[in-house]
C-alpha cells in the first residue's frame, strides 16, 4: 500500500486528529490525500480533494486511486435535542455507508475507521459499569445519536467485509487529548481535574494522546487483520492521580477485575494491544513531567 486516502482530514481547532495522522502516515513514507469539505489553511493544495462525502457519487471519484483509506469524517458534537441527534445519526452513517461501499468496489486492501468509546456505555454515570476496565467483547450500550452511529457502523463494517471480503478495522477512541496550549482538551487542563475525580467519571478517567491515535491508525493500516475488527485505543493510565481503588467509589457497585494495576486504563486497550501491536508511548505524566 502507498497511496492512503484520509476522510475528514482537515480537523479544526478544537476537534478532529486527522492532521496528526496524515503527518504519521507521511513521516511513515506514505502518499496522502485528504478528503474533507473544509480546506486546510483555506488554500487548496496537492494533496488534498474537497470532497462531500454525503455524496456517493464524490466519495467514490475521489478515492479512486487509493490502496487504503482511513475514515475519520463524522459529526462528534454531543446531541443537543432530538433534532440535532437525528441530523448527526443521519449524516455519519450515510458518510460511513459511502467511504466503505466505494472501499470495496475499488477493491481496497484496507479501511482503517474511527469508532468510539461511546459504543461501551459512554456517559457511563448514566448506566453504572459493573466490572471494570471495560472489554472489548462487553456487547455495545451506545446511549446517543452519536455512539448508537458508530455501533451500526461496526455491524456495517462487518457485513462489507463479509460481502466482498475488504479488512476493516474499526478503532474506537477515548477522549483524545493534545499537547498543544489553548487547545479544548489540552494536558494543562488535566490538574485541574484532580480535585473532583467524579468529573471524569462519564468516560471512566480515560483519554490518549494524539500521537497514538495517529500511530494506531498506522499500526491497524500495517495489521495483518483480514476480518472485521473493533478495538479500543486509549492511554495505558487514567487521566487521574488518585489509584482505581478510589475511583471506584464513584460507583459503589462496581468491582475491579483481578490484576488491574493501580493507574491502569479502566477502558481496556487488551484487543489493541495483540491485534495491531498498539503501545501507547504518551501519557500525562510525561507531558507535564510528574513522577508520581
Amino acid at each position: 500500500m502507498k497511496k492512503i486516502a484520509v476522510t475528514g482530514g482537515t480537523g479544526s481547532w478544537d476537534r478532529g486528529v486527522g492532521p496528526v495522522v496524515i503527518a504519521a502516515l507521511q513521516a511513515k513514507g506514505y502518499k496522502v490525500t485528504n478528503l474533507d469539505r473544509a480546506v486546510p489553511g483555506g488554500i487548496e493544495k496537492s494533496g488534498f480533494i474537497r470532497t462531500d462525502l454525503t455524496d456517493y457519487g464524490q466519495t467514490f471519484a475521489a478515492l479512486h486511486g487509493h490502496d487504503a483509506v482511513i475514515q475519520l469524517a463524522a459529526n462528534g458534537e454531543p446531541d443537543w435535542d432530538h433534532l440535532s441527534g437525528a441530523a448527526r445519526f443521519h449524516v455519519n452513517s450515510l458518510i460511513a455507508y459511502n467511504v466503505f461501499q466505494a472501499a470495496c468496489f475499488l477493491g481496497m486492501k484496507k479501511v482503517v475507521w474511527a469508532s468510539s468509546e461511546t459504543v461501551l456505555g459512554f456517559p457511563f454515570d448514566k448506566v453504572p459499569p459493573k466490572v471494570l476496565p471495560t472489554s472489548d467483547d462487553d456487547p455495545p450500550i451506545p446511549t446517543s445519536s452519536y455512539g448508537i452511529s458508530k455501533a451500526n457502523t461496526e455491524d456495517l463494517a462487518r457485513h462489507m467485509n463479509r460481502r466482498y471480503g475488504v479488512p476493516f478495522v474499526g478503532l474506537r477512541f477515548s477522549n483524545i487529548f493534545y499537547d498543544t496550549p489553548g487547545h479544548t482538551t489540552s494536558y494543562e487542563k488535566i490538574p485541574g481535574f484532580w480535585a473532583d475525580p467524579a468529573s471524569r467519571r462519564f468516560n471512566l478517567w480515560g483519554y490518549v494522546d494524539s500521537r497514538d491515535t495517529a500511530d494506531a491508525c498506522v499500526q491497524a493500516l500495517e495489521s495483518d487483520i483480514s476480518g472485521a475488527e473493533v478495538m479500543t485505543i486509549a492511554a495505558s493510565d487514567t487521566i487521574m492521580r488518585q489509584p482505581n481503588s478510589e475511583l471506584l467509589a464513584a460507583f459503589p457497585a462496581c468491582t475491579l477485575r483481578p490484576g488491574t494495576g493501580n493507574h491502569e486504563t479502566l477502558i481496556s486497550i487488551a484487543r489493541a494491544r495483540q491485534l495491531i501491536g498498539y503501545d501507547p508511548q504518551w501519557t500525562w505524566r510525561r507531558v507535564l513531567g510528574v513522577t508520581a
